[in-house]
């Protein structure tokens, strides 16, 4: 299985990215990490941590749907970081040729929402339908992040999303310094937003059982 993590921009991709992986190796899940980022932040990080718990692999090429599912093993997710959808739409669609579920990173802010329409971003992962066995593009939700407590953007951002035909996870992350600050100190995933997350997508089925096939 491969979750593509995008975004028309800077949007707390590779955060996310790094606490998902590690909230699905703590699950028991056999995870690898892609990095198809130019920026080469996700690499710096698992350097920064002392190694992450599962391998990184480097994959910034509009090849990465011939050469990435090579790479990995029966039963593996691969959780992909992709750089922004804004000037790498190639390496973007290349991801989402082989992508089983897309998870579009996105503030609720005005900023955000916008880039998302303005790219846009469901023309990018519709056009890549001809180019996947099912025909179909890949299922996709949308993660709100950077949210603040209590603020009201949160709800009328998901609701404005919902209305506008996205799938919304109703786990948010928070803006909170144990996120922003990651690469400062090792994660623990347990307990965390991003463990939150993986217990939904278990529920909406999104997730396979723990050393199922990919």
């Amino acid at each position: 299985m491969i979750i593509a993590h995008i975004s028309p921009r800077t949007s707390g991709k590779t955060t996310s990215v790094g606490w998902q992986s590690h909230s699905l190796h703590e699950r028991g899940y056999d995870v690898v990490a892609f990095e198809a980022d130019y920026s080469r932040q996700l690499a710096e990080w698992d350097v920064q941590a002392s190694g992450f718990p599962f391998p990184i692999q480097q994959q910034a090429s509009p090849l990465f749907h011939k050469n990435a599912p090579a790479l990995m093993r029966p039963g593996q997710i691969g959780v992909v970081d992709c750089g922004h959808a804004e000037d790498h739409r190639k390496i973007v669609q290349s991801v989402l040729r082989v992508a089983d579920l897309a998870i579009l990173n996105a503030a609720p802010t005005t900023a955000d929402i916008d880039r998302i329409e303005r790219l846009p971003m469901r023309d990018l992962i519709d056009d890549v339908d001809v180019l996947r066995p099912d025909g179909s593009p890949p299922p996709t939700w949308v993660l709100l992040n950077r949210t603040s407590a209590g603020a009201k953007a949160t709800n009328q951002y998901r609701e404005y999303l919902e209305e506008d035909g996205w799938n919304v996870f109703t786990v948010t992350i928070p803006n909170r310094q144990v996120y922003a600050q990651s690469m400062l100190r090792p994660v623990t995933a347990s307990g965390s937003a991003y463990d939150e997350l993986t217990t939904e997508m278990i529920k909406r089925g999104l997730l396979p059982e723990a050393g199922g096939e990919r």
